[in-house]
């Protein structure tokens, strides 16, 4: 019923939202990719990565093929978000391919499906909110569905294996906004995609630079088209993507405040000094900063690294590594309790709860305490009951671009660490209450307190 109702008013938003007719493609087709195509696997896929049998899950690859419209703006876009647009260009054909990652037997399923962007800045597609988040997925029953919407991620596929992806083509990058709600539409039009069963709430996510081509998709796109029930932005900036021709769009991009679907904005602590400009907590945006965490982390990059070494997708399947050690907060905790709370959310249940900003000087500066690490901001049990400082950036490194987004963590001498906990038994009460004032403000999820809470008894602090 909510669906429908969508899709009603998205009629009348054409006249008010947008200049000209821009009305999604038709469906698009898909085709199974035989699980022996080519090398015999999907390039930045799991196999190998994670034994999602053991969970009971499959990885599957599907060939999406349509025709995608490009838009244009129209007018100014304003910082406030409410953008027009108007078809530029229609009935231009693609291929494209999707991952899906769902349970073997469809009774699992929670009718959740999350579609993520996936991010081409390395020239590959990384999926980072998988990498985060696929523990929580998988414990949920939620499906994942990756999506190569830009043509980078197109091409490098088919130079990878063009056994398995030689039809692959997308022609550029102003089609991945059709290209990206096309593929919320196959998740609606084809149950067999999900097992047999069909979605109850379809979301859409993205990071960095995806999460940039989000913001523009949120203020021009999602308002017509309304394929998604919700939007995750992690890791944005101020600016926004183009939506035509252009190298850049809007230098100022709140998230509109009239849309009908919500919007969580989830920033690490590198992605703030970036974005303080656009902070929103509104009826349908929020925004959380999550404290001492950066762009990307030593738990994301285990798994690129992982399927790098199989793909050889970047420097030749070597592990990418900085002047210092990566950051290893855990950053994934406050994003598995973001993801459940955008579930709840675009079900028409209770908003998320609201978390302090990072602390900032003329928001350009990150305001740190004795030992380094950021005061403010939504924080979670490894910060408060620290026993190392968190950078959001680091340096040097085998990938130009990488190490300057990936963070550091520096540990605590031995003499700081007994100067905070005398003994073991004090620093377990401490990393225990701190564990549960996130659990009881709704940064943790039960799963992740009873993993962190394990770690922390499990530790050799102070060092014995």
């Amino acid at each position: 019923m909510r669906r429908a109702a969508r899709l009603v008013l998205a009629v009348s938003l054409l006249s008010v939202a947008v200049v000209g007719t821009a009305e999604a493609s038709a469906a698009p087709t898909v085709t199974a990719v035989p699980a022996n195509a080519g090398k015999g696997w999907p390039v930045s896929g799991a196999k190998g990565v994670i034994d999602l049998a053991a969970r009971g899950y499959v990885e599957e690859e599907y060939l999406m093929s349509g025709r995608a419209n490009t838009y244009e703006q129209v007018g100014s876009w304003t910082s406030d978000g409410k953008w027009n647009m108007r078809v530029a260009t229609s009935d231009n054909p693609y291929t494209t391919r999707i991952v899906v990652v769902r349970p073997t037997g469809p009774a699992r399923f929670s009718g959740t499906v999350v579609a993520e962007w996936l991010n081409v800045s390395f020239g590959v597609d990384i999926p980072v909110d998988f990498s985060q988040s696929y523990q929580h997925f998988l414990r949920s029953g939620h499906i994942y569905v990756g999506v190569t919407a830009q043509k980078g991620g197109a091409d490098k596929l088919k130079s990878l294996d063009p056994g398995r992806y030689g039809a692959v083509n997308i022609s550029a990058d102003t089609l991945s906004y059709d290209i990206f709600s096309q593929a919320a539409e196959a998740v609606r039009a084809y149950p067999r995609l999900l097992g047999g069963r069909a979605a109850d709430v379809v979301l859409g996510t993205g990071h960095s630079q995806s999460a940039l081509r989000l913001t523009t998709y949120a203020n021009a796109v999602q308002p017509v088209h309304e394929a998604y029930d919700g939007l995750m932005l992690h890791g944005r900036a101020a600016l926004a993507a183009p939506i035509g021709d252009g190298l850049i769009g809007a230098l100022s991009a709140k998230i509109r405040t009239d849309l009908r679907d919500p919007v969580f904005v989830l920033q690490a602590e590198t992605d703030v000094v970036f974005s303080s400009s656009v902070r929103q907590d509104t009826a349908l945006v929020r925004t959380w900063e999550v404290a001492g965490t950066a762009h990307a982390d030593q738990y994301g990059l285990d798994l690129y690294n992982a399927a790098n070494a199989r793909d050889k997708a970047i420097n030749d399947g070597a592990a990418t590594y900085c002047d210092k050690p990566v950051n290893s907060m855990t950053f994934r905790y406050a994003e598995n309790a973001a993801f459940h709370h955008l579930d709840r959310w675009a079900r028409g249940g209770a908003a998320p709860p609201t978390a302090s900003p990072i602390t900032m000087l003329l928001g350009l500066i990150i305001v740190r305490d004795a030992d380094q690490n950021a005061l403010g901001g939504l924080r979670l049990p490894d910060l408060d009951t620290p026993i190392a400082a968190h950078a959001p950036n680091n340096s040097g490194g085998n990938v130009p671009g990488a190490c300057g987004l990936l963070g550091t963590t520096t540990p605590f001498t031995p003499d700081r660490l007994r100067q905070l906990y005398p003994d073991h038994a004090t620093y377990v009460a401490k990393f225990v209450e701190a564990a549960n004032r996130a659990l009881n403000a709704g940064y943790l999820l039960r799963p992740d307190y009873d993993e962190a809470v394990a770690r922390a008894r499990a530790a050799n602090v102070p060092p014995s």
